[in-house]
């Protein structure tokens, strides 16, 4: 990730995301514009950040380890949204890892230099709670499904939100950590859905057959990456 200046693109991201809305103060001048490739870690598990991000185009998730290494799926992020504000407003060290998925941009505020501001800014605390209590919704609703429904519903409903023009392109060992599966258990649903006809395989793409298969079964409330 590196810090670019280009004060067109900034200002459309600001523009269109009304991120000032969220402040009691001005911050406009208190802000630095990133870029960042797929692949990119923005937050490390366990170092605290200098910057508190915000999250303006393009895609995160947010993983943690376990005692014996397993990477655990926790969140995905799209626009708008605040990276690590919990862990870094109180300079705790994170207890997770926010990499980026796709290319993008975001917005940075100094923890440095401007920690105090923020921790008085009544209407930014009040926007973070309720962004908390939103998130903490989402993952307990998808906690809840990925306890009981099948990995069948919840990669129908997958598929069908990560689609287009009834092709469904997306990386498979990532798409297993999203759906807390193996990949190796993905493949067989996949190929289950194939041998029934649901989908064909062509290369690195699949095509839905039978869309009205998949909407009877997805899981209607799972929400990854919508």
């Amino acid at each position: 990730m590196e810090k670019i200046e280009s004060n067109s693109l900034f200002n459309k991201y600001v523009s269109e995301t009304n991120i000032l809305d969220i402040f009691s103060n001005d911050m406009i001048d208190k802000m630095d514009f990133f870029h960042f490739n797929k692949g990119d870690i923005l937050i490390n598990e366990g170092e605290c950040s200098d910057y508190l991000f915000f999250l303006v185009s393009g895609k995160m998730k947010v993983f943690s380890h376990s005692s014996s290494g397993k990477v655990m799926f926790v969140s995905h992020f799209k626009s708008l949204q605040i990276l690590g504000e919990t862990c870094s407003l109180w300079q705790k060290a994170p207890t997770a890892s926010v990499q980026a998925t796709t290319n993008g941009y975001c917005i940075g505020i100094s923890l440095i230099r401007y920690r105090e501001i923020l921790l008085n800014d009544v209407k930014f605390l009040r926007y973070t709670c309720m962004n908390l209590g939103e998130r903490l919704s989402y993952m307990n609703s998808n906690t809840c499904i990925t306890m009981f429904d099948s990995l069948e519903n919840r990669l129908a409903s997958f598929i069908l939100k990560n689609s287009k023009d009834n092709i469904f392109h997306y990386n498979l060992t990532e798409c297993a950590e999203l759906l807390c599966t193996s990949y190796r258990h993905l493949l067989r649903v996949l190929n289950a859905f194939c041998n029934n006809s649901k989908l064909s395989k062509t290369g690195k793409y699949y095509k839905i057959l039978d869309e009205e298969y998949f909407i009877e079964i997805a899981s209607d409330s799972y929400d990854v990456n919508s």
